[in-house]
Parts: structure tokens; sequence; C-alpha cells
């Protein structure tokens, strides 16, 4: 047994290192390139082309004015814009939207409420539905949690003077990441992909992915490359890769912002998480073969292949977390040699990479990173906290081909929440693998094993916030509940 678990443990921290690799490349890169440029030019288009904005919806009856406000102000001719609210609920949201399509074609706009009766694709299915039906030759996409800025299109449309642009995508802003350190978690991680992800994959001449929102699109770029398909829950990711494979290239504006709408509780976070790491993993399966055999540069197909499998290391961290109060054991009483542990130790190189990252992602972004900082520390432990919900995702994803789009709730400031879709026992094993990791706690600072004691406090912290937080939010879904957030998100 001992050996066994000795194996599993270092087989687990191996593949933390190697994907801790990738951050020290991006580091590396980060100086190499230097400071980003602004590049906002807000410069007069030489011509309007006919422009389509695409909205698709479920159950959305908290958010759809905002968006619809936010759409509507965009500035742009009328004449040549036109709005498809692509709407699959099966809520009130069909009503509002119904009265707010009747207002706004008043007011003379081209705007259409496209009900296709069925969920099949989930939505890649309905942006499918609605490409073939619209007039525009460039695409814009808004989930229904976002606020485009009014100059969106007037700023993005000038990429595609450059004839090998397929699509433009913005960076996201966070509406709400103040409410706690939930979302000031949030808002660190996603600032590290737009910063230095996005942007540094950009400068490498690397894929990027559209975000599935706030990008613009070339249609013909889109049709040619065989359009949205629906086998993976990352329709974004997929059709990204496919576009670049087929020639086509992604330009990220790090320097244009839309906001959107952090989810503010565990339930919500878990979902959208899992749904990510779920569709991820399915991407990888379906088209890293291609990556492979196409022609891109050996750093290009590195970096592809980190990213569309990165979510292999929260089945690393859940087996950390299982192995380490073992590992520790055996040291303490003598069952291991000491060369093991000397060995193990210099794994602990690649634990500094990513906060690294956080910090310098929040330092090129924002003039008060250092009150955002201290949040990289949430950052690490909900995603270790995640670590059971998504190693679960991640193997149905691989394994399973079936697959359901289970939409991120969103409350845009309204004092009634959605129920949760479904009761799960996840919560319960985030607190009982919580209460587990405060047992090692314990035990490591009794025999002075110092070296652990942040990691099973970031695991502690994740597990049990996470599952606590579920199990409240369930009960206070029973009834009437006050907005998380007070701040106003409009």
């Amino acid at each position: 047994m001992i050996p066994f678990i000795l194996v599993m443990y270092t087989l687990f921290l191996t593949i933390l290192f190697i994907y801790s690799i990738h951050s020290f490349i991006l580091i590396y890169n980060y100086f190499k390139f230097g400071r980003t440029k602004r590049n906002k030019t807000a410069r007069p288009l030489q011509r309007y082309p006919d422009v389509t904005v695409q909205l698709p919806i479920y159950n959305e009856k908290f958010v759809i004015r905002r968006l619809l406000g936010c759409v509507t102000a965009l500035d742009y001719p009328k004449e040549h814009l036109e709005i498809q609210i692509i709407d699959d609920s099966n809520d009130e949201t069909v009503e509002i939207v119904a009265g707010l399509v009747e207002d706004y074609q008043a007011e003379g706009f081209d705007i259409k409420h496209l009900r296709r009766g069925t969920r099949e694709g989930f939505k890649a299915g309905a942006l499918q539905y609605a490409l073939q039906r619209a007039r525009g030759e460039y695409i814009a996409i808004f989930d229904a949690d976002f606020t485009p800025p009014k100059d969106f299109l007037v700023e993005l449309l000038p990429a595609f003077e450059d004839k090998t642009v397929g699509g433009v995508q913005a960076r996201w802003g966070h509406l709400n990441h103040d409410c706690s350190i939930l979302t000031r978690s949030q808002a660190i991680g996603l600032d590290n992909h737009f910063a230095m992800e996005q942007q540094l994959r950009s400068k490498m001449k690397c894929f990027i992915n559209f975000n599935g929102t706030c990008g613009l699109w070339l249609k013909h770029a889109i049709v040619t490359s065989g359009g949205w398909q629906g086998d993976t829950l990352a329709e974004d990711l997929d059709l990204s890769y496919r576009v670049q494979l087929n020639g086509w290239t992604i330009k990220f504006r790090h320097d244009f912002v839309v906001p959107g709408e952090l989810p503010d509780n565990a339930d919500g976070y878990r979902i959208q998480q899992n749904r990510w790491a779920k569709g991820t993993i399915q991407v990888a399966r379906k088209l890293l073969p291609k990556v492979w055999r196409s022609r891109l540069s050996l750093l290009a197909k590195f970096e592809a292949f980190i990213h569309l499998t990165c979510h292999i290391n929260f089945l690393a961290m859940l087996g950390l977390a299982l192995f380490s109060l073992p590992v520790v054991y055996f040291k303490v009483e003598g069952y291991v040699p000491s060369p093991y542990y000397v060995f193990i130790s210099f794994f602990t190189i690649g634990a500094f990479g990513y906060p690294f990252l956080y910090y310098l992602s929040q330092r090129i972004t924002y003039n008060d990173y250092l009150k955002r900082a201290p949040y990289i520390f949430g950052v690490i432990a909900f995603s270790m906290g995640l670590s059971i919900s998504n190693s679960i995702a991640i193997i149905e994803g691989w394994f399973n081909k079936r697959h359901v789009f289970r939409r991120t709730p969103k409350s845009g400031g309204s004092r009634l929440t959605y129920r949760p879709e479904s009761k799960s026992l996840i919560p319960m094993f985030e607190i009982a693998l919580g209460v587990y990791m405060l047992m090692g706690l314990l035990y490591v600072i009794v025999h002075v094993q110092l070296i652990l004691i942040p990691f099973l406090l970031l695991y502690c912290y994740g597990f049990l916030s996470l599952g606590y937080s579920s199990l409240k939010n369930e009960l206070q879904a029973m009834k009437p509940q006050e907005v998380l957030c007070s701040r106003e998100n409009s």
C-alpha cells in the first residue's frame, strides 16, 4: 500500500509541475514583450457594414432588459444593425422579451425574437440557427450577463481591415467584483486569463479563443470553418480552434473592456466552472489530434495542448488532497526514507509560477493592484475546492459524449434568484474533505511539518467555503432573499 500511495502522490505532483512550467513560459514572454500598449483608437469607420448582434438567452428574466438597453444604445446606424434575440427560455422571459421587441421595433430597430421550439445543440444550436438567418456581414455575440459599451462595434470593426482576421475578442470586465471574496477571486482568475494567457498567446502567435461573448466575428470565417457545432459544451472554444486551423486569426483587444456579471454564489460558480472543464476536455478529445497533425510551430502545439488539457490539474489537486496526510504520516513515523521527501520538495518550485502570474495580471490591469493582490490566495483556494466537482466533469467529458448544458444563474441585482436546478451531494463531499484537510492541518502543526501548512490551509478554506455556501444557498432558495451584493450593477 505504501509504494502505491507514493507512486500516485509523485504522479500528481509531476502533473502539476508540468503544467506549472507553462506559467514560467508566460512569465518569460511577459518580460520579453514588455508592457501592453493601449491601442484604443475610436477612429471613424470608412464604411458601415451590416452587423448582426446575436443574444442567445435561456431564462434570463433578471438581466434581459439591461442587455437590450446596452445593445440598442450601440453607436451604429440602425439601418446597418440587426438584433437577434435567440430565446430558448421556458419561463416568463419569453413574455418579457416579446414586449421589449415590440417596443424597440416601434423605435425603428431591426430586432427579431427567434424561438426554435427546442434546445437541441443548446447554445451552439441556437447560434447556428440564427446564423443561417442573419443578414449581417459581421456577427457580434453577447451573453445576457454582459453590458457592451456604446463604441463596441466602431472600436472592433477596424481590425478586419486585416483580411486574415476572422474574429476579435474583447477583455471581460467585472460589474460585481467587490461583492465577496468569491467574486474578487474569480475576477483575478479571469484577469489572468485575459491579461496573461490570451494576450501573451496572441503575441507568441499561438491560438487564442473566443470566450463565448464580447466578440465580433466575420460571418464568412464561421461558415467556412464548419459553423457552430453542438457536440461539446465549449462551442466557443471548439469554433475558435477550427477557425484558426482553417487559416484565420483571432485578434485580442486587451485595452477594450466589456463589463459582465460574475457568479455571486457557490452554486453558480460551480456550474460555470464544471461546464468549462467538461467542454474544454471534450474539445481536446475532438481537436488535439488535428492540432498535432497541423503545420503549427512546436510552441503553438504545446500551448494548444496546455490550453485544452489544463483542467487535468483538478484531478491532480484532488489526488494530492487525498494522499497528503498519509504521505506526511509516513515521514513522521519513519516508514519512508528521507531522500524521497528531499526529491519531492523540488516540485514546490512550481507552486510559485501561477501566483506570480496572477500578480502581474493585476499590476498591468489596475492602478489599485496592491489592494487586489491578497485575493490571489482566494483563486488558489477556490480552485482546490473545485477539485471534486471539476474532476467529475473532466471524467464525464472524456468518456461520455452525452451532455446537458446547465446555464449559469444571473441575478442582475434582483432581490429574487432562481432556485437550484437540482440537488447535489457534492457540497457534502466538499465539507467532508475539508474536515479531512483540517485534521491533516492539525497533524502537521503538531509534528512541525511546516512546509505543508499553507497548502492544507488553502485546501481547508476552499472545500469548506464552497460546501458550506452551497448548503446555505439551498436553504435560502426556499424563500425570497435579499440580493447578495447591494451594489448597483447597471
